[in-house]
């Protein structure tokens, strides 16, 4: 018996009776598909608010044929069922307070981001001690190098004293272009991202990620650019481009796969806040995402000695890092990385939503801003790598309005996040997680 169910009675182990789709016809899940844990986490991000199942006796012969085999119990099912008694999450809630010290935890969707965090946190406990849970000491003073003489240069010195900032990959200039060229085409697209095999095979990997969700596994970029968009794959192929960039930073200020595990949980949580009504993009939201915090790679490789002092400033005095970036430096890592992708020649929208995910009130008005600001705070209340920072960052409420989410929302978010994290660190930061 065929029945449409809301998403709240949706269950794993249902059989979809028709093909998913999504408001906008793109095919989600063929008829015959088993549903997942996953594909529920997905549902309120997609937009998907019910869907038709097979009820009785018929789902037996219905199963199988759309399955993606993702169904078995995971280690993330295991830890969900651990349970901590009162006494450890006194212990884990006592660990955590400090890195939410600026942090409105009265706010309603903070509340609810504490109480998600203080759970895993208390998983963490169990499995690998109280040094899992250890916020980051001061630097030893005795520890930092010499500050160099006279003021530190302003942010276009720092970018053009960088031979690897202004002499960009040949495969970069040329996605750019096609990028900036509303002429330009499918086919064109999907030969310059051909040009490089790395970002061509780490593209497919997220075309092929819960990130899209497709069915059907897609094997070569004309498919991927057929299905999700010339021009929507060719931003993602941009930003993914930039990782190459900075390959050969040093470990010494900040542990790269703990940075751009930040970065891509930070580009998942935005492109996952953004619900079907959003007129963004998920490519542009998930590129957004992973460059917001590419200026503090820029300070670290161009300034090295300024930025260990602005790292221990702020854990000496227990501020914010971008509060300590414009004590030390005179503007902040995101200033920085706007100008950088503006002299990259990214679109103005990219350049300002990662300018301005610190900005004030005028700029959380604007959507981009606004929700990579918000992912910015998800991603660092729930701990999913650093990019330096040792605190929790405050959430501004307009920035919260503008993004239109009511606070128990929160938690579907995270959920489908979660998913998609997972399967995009897995490509990029193998052995990771």
């Amino acid at each position: 018996m065929k029945k449409r169910l809301p998403l709240a009675a949706l269950s794993a182990g249902l059989t979809l009776a028709e093909p998913l789709c999504r408001a906008d016809g793109v095919l989600l899940l063929p008829r015959g598909a088993l549903l997942t844990e996953r594909h529920l986490a997905l549902f309120p991000v997609w937009g998907i608010e019910a869907a038709a199942v097979v009820l009785g006796d018929a789902a037996a012969t219905e199963a199988g044929a759309g399955s993606d085999g993702c169904d078995a119990p995971d280690e993330a099912a295991a830890l969900e069922a651990f349970q901590a008694d009162p006494e450890t999450l006194a212990a884990v809630d006592a660990l955590l307070r400090p890195r939410f010290v600026h942090a409105a935890l009265s706010e309603a969707v903070m509340s609810r981001l504490y109480a998600l965090r203080l759970s895993r946190a208390a998983r963490q406990l169990a499995r690998r001690g109280p040094a899992a849970l250890a916020p980051p000491g001061p630097v030893p003073p005795e520890s930092l190098p010499p500050l160099p003489d006279g003021p530190p240069p302003g942010p276009m010195t720092i970018i053009e004293s960088d031979p690897k900032l202004t002499s960009l990959p040949d495969v970069f200039v040329r996605i750019n272009e096609v990028l900036n060229d509303a002429h330009s085409t499918a086919k064109e697209a999907a030969e310059v991202i051909g040009m490089d095999t790395s970002l061509s095979a780490k593209l497919l990997t997220v075309v092929n990620s819960a990130f899209y969700g497709f069915p059907v596994k897609v094997d070569t970029l004309s498919r991927a650019v057929t299905i999700v968009g010339s021009r929507q794959l060719t931003t993602l192929a941009l930003g993914i481009s930039v990782i190459s960039i900075f390959k050969d930073l040093p470990g010494c200020l900040v542990d790269m796969r703990s940075f751009w595990k930040h970065s891509i949980s930070c580009g998942v949580v935005a492109s996952a806040l953004a619900g079907p009504d959003t007129e963004v993009d998920v490519e542009r939201l998930f590129v957004a995402g992973l460059l917001h915090d590419v200026g503090r790679l820029v300070l670290y490789r161009g300034l090295p000695r300024h930025a260990a002092h602005t790292l221990a400033l702020a854990r000496a005095e227990g501020i914010l890092l971008r509060d300590a970036e414009r004590r030390t430096l005179g503007f902040d890592h995101a200033t920085l990385a706007g100008m950088l992708l503006r002299k990259w020649r990214f679109p103005e929208s990219l350049e300002k939503a990662v300018r301005h995910h610190h900005g004030g009130p005028t700029h959380m008005g604007l959507v981009l801003p606004a929700i990579v600001h918000t992912a910015d705070v998800v991603t660092a209340a729930l701990d999913l790598g650093s990019s330096g920072e040792a605190y929790v960052p405050p959430l501004s409420p307009v920035a919260w309005t503008t993004v239109g989410l009511a606070p128990e929302r929160i938690a579907d978010v995270v959920a489908a996040a979660d998913v998609q994290i997972e399967d995009i660190i897995k490509a990029f930061l193998p052995g990771d997680v």
